[in-house]
């Protein structure tokens, strides 16, 4: 806020207000953003007339764009009491409610606002295209259900895509949802009356917008004719588009996100399971190099990802296909050395990894050992929160045969332990050293505090499939060299945000250039202390740097206390 002449802070006018809320929504600070909303809506509330078009048009915009969907469905509904009557912000509403699972709301929400739209040239496709998508979503989330809407959500959908095409053959993302649709329907034997030929369909799109190749178009364009080309079974011509796709200067990790939810979901591909399967690993890869992603991992897409064609990365990704292939390669191998641990009960789940017991110290040579939060596994009695020793059960999901679960383990000793209320860390001997793996490599330095550092983070979230929690994944601050301020002798924390949950304790935090361990997870907050001194709270996810930890084995060591 700016000094006025009395020395106070000049209260902020509109355009700061909206650019607050602009900033908060373009750098994923999701407490910023709901309180910077908060002051806007207040402050339009005041207002003697409705807000601005334009301006909520722009807020709505970029809260849609980054994906922030609670504080678009939290504005546009603000926005509507308000006064503000445009079939836009209705439109906007409904696509917040989609996209957070609310299915049947969106629907009566489009149904209506389909009636009213109709004279709008810009807003009805719009519209009957998101009716043709929550019908779409209503059917991929039925599973093979005949009961309900399931099956005939399929034909409904068919049919609002298809309504806009028809009217207008340049609407081509409505087209080739159409062809997408008629194969699943095809494949999955339900038979779609009146429907078009599907070949014939994406032949026609895929020429279409083959005739525009030399100049620069939208990215759903690309990934557009790409689906077409899927359809057709021409699989080099999809390979070109995609890499279009993946090089377009619009394209972001949620619009990969969609193409692969629209490949796995209404395509059926899979990783190793025919043609078109090698198109997947190439989006996961770039959906990991990409803020704001994150991937989830069943055992068999592990292995798949192991086993991907380098070639297909470097004839879509071009000259970086190589590189972004072996980066891509590196996690999934760091990925191998994470475990799933849980109480024989399943009552409490957490995540842990294996490193060189030489890489903490030097006397412990080539042993692996397993490291996690004192808080998840403990050999303290007294201690009920956290798995005992004897009843933790630890699993390498990677490491899984397919049709087969994958090997367990159990911790026979604790060689060392610090409590949740110090470095929050235990060192755990197993009953047998798992075959095939690589330990984690831990990082002797902490990444430069500079815009745009980032982290990841491979764990079990709420006992889940594998998971590269990498969405919101900036470094936000650390304690350590040249300018860190430990908040306690020997601890050097590190904050970041990332989406974890419980589950994800224990998960090792890797750098971003080299898949080395920098932290531990211990925690996420909503709302936490800034590090070093700062006099402000953020939301923000807690690790402790794997050098202390190490410095700290190193004293025990040294003092005879640790078990060798």
């Amino acid at each position: 806020m700016t000094p006025t002449t009395t020395g106070l802070p000049k209260p902020p006018d509109l355009p700061e207000m909206v650019d607050d809320v602009l900033d908060a929504a373009r750098n994923l600070d999701t407490a910023r953003l709901d309180e910077a909303t908060e002051i806007l809506v207040a402050h339009l509330r005041r207002q003697s007339d409705p807000p601005d078009t334009p301006l909520v048009k722009r807020v709505l915009g970029e809260l849609r764009r980054w994906r922030h969907f609670g504080a678009l469905q939290r504005f546009a509904d603000a926005m509507i009491r308000m006064g503000c009557d445009s079939h836009l912000i209705y439109r906007q509403y409904a696509q917040a409610l989609i996209n957070r699972g609310e299915l049947i709301p969106a629907l009566d929400l489009l149904k209506r606002l389909e009636e009213r739209a109709r004279d709008d040239r810009d807003e009805y496709p719009e519209t009957c295209g998101l009716l043709g998508r929550t019908y779409k979503q209503i059917f991929v989330e039925a599973r093979g259900s005949r009961l309900g809407m399931g099956e005939s959500a399929l034909g409904q959908s068919v049919a609002w895509y298809n309504k806009i095409y028809e009217a207008d053959a340049e609407r081509v993302w409505h087209g080739v949802n159409v062809v997408a649709l008629l194969c699943r329907a095809e494949r999955d034997g339900i038979r779609i009356p009146f429907a078009p030929d599907a070949a014939q369909l994406a032949a026609r799109i895929r020429d279409h917008i083959g005739r525009r190749w030399t100049e620069v178009l939208p990215a759903w364009d690309y990934a557009t004719a790409a689906e077409a080309c899927i359809a057709l079974e021409d699989w080099s011509g999809a390979e070109r588009w995609l890499g279009k796709y993946l090089a377009a200067q619009d394209v972001d990790a949620f619009a990969i996100a969609g193409t692969l939810r629209q490949l796995t979901e209404v395509w059926d591909l899979r990783i190793g399971g025919g043609p078109g399967g090698d198109l997947l690993p190439v989006l996961q890869a770039e959906l990991l190099r990409r803020e704001n992603g994150r991937i989830s991992l069943a055992p068999g897409q592990v292995k798949g990802m192991q086993a991907a064609d380098s070639s297909t990365f470097e004839r879509v990704l071009g000259n970086t296909g190589l590189t972004t292939y072996r980066w891509m390669c590196m996690g999934i191998e760091r990925a191998r050395a994470v475990a799933r641990i849980q109480s024989h009960d399943g009552n409490r789940n957490g995540t842990g990894f294996l490193l060189r017991g030489g890489d903490l110290h030097e006397s412990f040579g080539d042993e692996m050992f397993l490291l996690t939060n004192s808080h998840v596994v403990t050999d303290d009695p007294m201690d009920t929160e956290a798995s005992s020793i004897d009843e933790a059960e630890i699993s390498f999901e990677a490491l899984a045969e397919p049709g087969f679960t994958a090997p367990r383990y159990s911790a026979t000793e604790v060689v060392w332990s610090s409590p949740p209320g110090d470095l929050d860390a235990i060192l755990l001997r197993l009953d047998e050293t798992p075959g095939g793996v690589k330990p984690c490599p831990i990082s002797r330095t902490l990444p430069f505090l500079e815009e745009g550092q980032r982290v990841y983070i491979i764990g079990h979230p709420s006992g889940r499939d594998l998971s590269f929690s990498i969405q919101d994944n900036r470094l936000l601050d650390h304690e350590g060299p040249p300018d860190g301020r430990p908040s306690r002798p020997g601890r050097c924390l590190l904050h970041y945000r990332a989406p974890t949950e419980r589950g994800s304790s224990g998960s090792p935090v890797f750098s971003a250039q080299a898949w080395r361990v920098v932290g531990l997870h211990r925690a996420g907050f909503e709302e936490t202390s800034m590090l070093n001194g700062k006099r402000d709270t953020y939301a923000a996810n807690e690790g402790v740097w794997i050098q202390s930890i190490r410095d700290d084995v190193v004293r025990s060591v040294e003092a005879g206390t640790v078990r060798r």
